[in-house]
């Protein structure tokens, strides 16, 4: 499955390497883009428990999510 989280402080290539790092030690989830225009990151994950990983990781480094969009295998949007 695909997330979408939108990320208040993401707003440097610094602040993406610092997500990169702290989220590849996450082994259910996998990165698939980060956009510093529009301060989002979107990855697969394999279960709602690496969503929570995710979340609390993102919290623990200083970038909280403000928003998160999680897309189904039939690509409609569950928020």
């Amino acid at each position: 499955m695909k997330a979408i989280a939108l990320i208040e402080n993401l707003d440097s290539n610094n602040c993406k390497h610092i997500i990169v790092r702290n989220l590849s030690k996450i082994m259910d989830i996998r990165i698939m883009e980060i956009n510093l225009d529009k301060k989002t990151l979107s990855f697969k994950y394999d279960s709602i428990g690496a969503i929570e990983k995710v979340k609390r990781e993102l919290w623990r480094i200083g970038y909280p999510l403000n928003q998160l969009i999680k897309k189904d295998p039939h690509n409609e949007l569950v928020i």
